[in-house]
């Protein structure tokens, strides 16, 4: 699945927004986002439509990387409005700030999106050993 399928708008707009009925970790009242993207490479914003100065990077879960995408319950599923045959597109919140050579990946509370349903949630990890901080890329070099 590519990042321009979850592509609303341009502007976020409530009536174009994916639901997110949980919100995100220490944002609970947005629970309204868009995404927007300018079609090139694999990083999208995902923007608050209640709050539009809240904002995540997100980048699709890399299986060759990371291995399978968790396993959503039963009571995530009927959250995210999943079929008994569906799988959700899992993406991963970014950080460009938290380390000066790495824009690292929160595994530990991943993001899984139903295309179909313009739903998503936040689902947070039990396991201890998953990474806050994740490397996943080196900084962008400065421009001079």
């Amino acid at each position: 699945m590519k990042l321009l399928n979850l592509v609303t708008t341009e502007q976020p707009e409530t009536g174009n927004a994916f639901h997110f009925p949980q919100g995100m970790t220490g944002f609970p009242e947005s629970t309204n986002f868009a995404f927007i993207y300018n079609g090139s490479g694999n990083i999208i914003c995902m923007q608050s439509v209640d709050c539009p100065e809240l904002a995540f990077l997100l980048t699709p879960w890399d299986e060759k990387r990371l291995g399978a995408a968790p396993q959503l319950s039963e009571e995530h599923r009927q959250c995210l409005k999943l079929g008994d045959d569906e799988s959700p597109f899992w993406t991963l919140v970014l950080n460009p700030f938290a380390d000066k050579t790495w824009v690292t990946a929160n595994l530990q509370a991943p993001v899984a999106i139903n295309m179909e349903a313009r739903t998503g949630l936040q689902y947070i990890h039990c396991e201890t050993g998953l990474e806050l901080r994740y490397p996943w890329m080196k900084q962008p070099e400065q421009a001079a």
